[in-house]
């Protein structure tokens, strides 16, 4: 090859590579343009939803970076608002990681609250579009302790929580209307208030605070208020007179109440009739201590009297006489609608009602009923002892009731309609030695319960010791008489001679193993597992 021709070929490829570095050059100056374009004008949002989760004074919110923030610095706003659409916002805050805690010091108890979460710009980015979560709520605190039955009446409560300092009020809110009370110091420390001058059978919500902080929150409703008219007899005025009770019933009118007061004796010392409708009945009063009617005589019926009601409600009845004293026997030819014993102790009687007469047409109830009682030490004629086959009674209900130390519970010789026994304690009852039943129509010929006998969450403990025999009798009526148990237990010392009471769940424990103390009469359930609690028995022990 000639000389020139090889230099030639030299200088063509030498211009040739200056060709291609030009070229690269400039892709490299159009990659770097390229780039600058695909940098960010906003930043990524954070990734999925927001977790939120509360306990009583603090929310925790959560969520996943955003794309492209890892290895590098970046910060989140998280705005809350009472409005999901952010037209306002309560507050704001800013954080480096992907969570936040936020404590009541910024969010109001009970208040519904809504969250965003948005990357905040960096460098030439924007900041990201918002991330939004569901409603949350924190409960705040409970500084307000349950209202015991005992600390509530129809116009006043005792409201009780624990000790704090800095508790500044009490709002009650009910209808719409709001009414305040200040605490000062020492009232916060005292954990302790009589809240008065309430409505009868009203609902109030009350609310605690710490300044303008819910430090707690209960809603109650408050009992019903004793009757007020021209046929209430109000005693309460009277002290220190035992004889009043017996003075004043021969003088009232039909439908009479007659109010009577709590830490007051009130003596039945001779036969008296009743021959009209008539209740008794306590005050409401934060006292403990019942009224007490002491019988050292019996109530009788006033011949042919028709009689609306007679009603016992929140007293104590005792009598002198185990062996020979009632509330009522009847003795006497008359008709009596209703016979209501409700939220009584009654104790130490022969019989609570008995009705005994052979006159013809015989004392006649439709309706007797024993609510929320306390019934105990009770001799051979029971709580209901219909004693003669001209006497009836013809629904009987026992129901929310503790009976123990009974030799009999209902014994009739006559047909009835109906006889309940729902959610009651039974213990020593009836008396062992094999004779005494808890329910006895003992006369064949008049010994049907047209509707049935109906024993629903109940729990029956042993029997009475009869010189060291407990064993019993269930239930005694006509073979055509249908006897419904349901979700009824008895204790393994439950010993059953005849007439067993179809239905019934064993359970595994003797009386003391259920019960805390059944000899002194504490009902409370001491055995976590036993299947019936909080549904079988007196609710009182749950």
């Amino acid at each position: 090859m000639p000389i020139t021709s090889w230099y030639k070929i030299k200088a063509t490829k030498m211009i040739h590579m200056r060709y291609v570095i030009v070229f690269l050059f400039i892709s490299l100056l159009a990659c770097k343009k390229k780039e600058d374009e695909l940098s960010l004008s906003r930043q990524f949002m954070p990734s999925g939803e927001i977790a939120v989760t509360t306990i009583d004074t603090l929310a925790t919110l959560s969520w996943k970076a955003a794309l492209f923030t890892a290895g590098t610095a970046v910060t989140y706003t998280v705005a809350i608002s009472q409005d999901s659409t952010f037209a306002t916002t309560a507050h704001t805050f800013t954080t480096d990681t992907t969570g936040i805690r936020i404590s009541d010091h910024y969010l109001l108890a009970r208040k519904k609250y809504y969250a965003r979460v948005r990357t905040d710009g960096k460098d030439t980015a924007s900041s990201s579009n918002w991330v939004y979560s569901r409603g949350f709520t924190l409960t705040g605190e409970q500084l307000l302790l349950p209202i015991a039955d005992s600390n509530l009446i129809d116009k006043s409560v005792i409201l009780l929580w624990k000790p704090t300092e800095g508790l500044t009020k009490l709002v009650f809110m009910t209808g719409g209307v709001e009414r305040t009370i200040g605490l000062s110091a020492e009232q916060s420390l005292a954990a302790k208030l009589q809240v008065d001058s309430l409505q009868p059978l009203t609902t109030y919500t009350v609310e605690i605070f710490k300044g303008e902080q819910s430090k707690g929150i209960l809603t109650f409703t408050t009992k019903a208020g004793v009757a007020t008219g021209p046929n209430v007899i109000d005693l309460t005025g009277i002290t220190g007179l035992p004889s009043i009770l017996r003075d004043t019933l021969p003088k009232v009118g039909a439908g009479s109440i007659i109010i009577l007061k709590r830490g007051e004796t009130y003596h039945i010392d001779l036969a008296m009739e009743i021959g009209k409708a008539v209740s008794f009945v306590s005050e409401n009063s934060f006292n403990t201590q019942l009224p007490l009617i002491y019988f050292t005589n019996n109530f009788n019926v006033t011949a042919g009297s028709v009689i609306d009601s007679i009603v016992f409600r929140g007293l104590t009845l005792r009598s002198n006489d185990y062996a020979a004293r009632y509330v009522i026997n009847a003795g006497n030819v008359a008709t009596i609608g209703k016979i209501l014993f409700e939220g009584c102790h009654v104790e130490i009687f022969r019989g609570v009602v008995r009705l005994q007469t052979g006159a013809t047409g015989g004392t006649q109830v439709n309706d007797f009923v024993v609510n929320n009682c306390v019934v105990d030490s009770i001799s051979n004629y029971g709580v209901l002892n219909v004693d003669n086959v001209a006497c009836a009674v013809q629904n009987i209900t026992i129901r929310n009731s503790t009976l123990y130390k009974l030799e009999k519970v209902v014994t009739s010789k006559q047909n009835s309609n109906a006889v309940v026994l729902s959610n009651c304690t039974f213990n020593e009852a009836p008396q062992g030695g094999g004779s005494a039943y808890l329910v006895d129509y003992s006369q064949s010929a008049t010994n049907n319960v047209a509707a049935g006998i109906t024993v629903k969450s109940c729990i029956i403990g042993a029997g009475r010791s009869n010189s060291g025999n407990t064993a019993v009798r269930g239930i005694r009526a006509n073979a055509a008489t249908l006897i419904n148990v349901s979700s009824s237990y008895n204790t393994s010392d439950y010993v059953v001679a005849g007439n067993a009471i179809p239905g019934l769940t064993v359970y595994g424990g003797t009386v003391t193993d259920l019960w805390k103390d059944p000899g002194k009469g504490n009902f409370g359930i001491k055995d976590s597992g036993f299947a019936g609690k909080g549904s079988a028995g007196d609710p009182r022990w749950w």
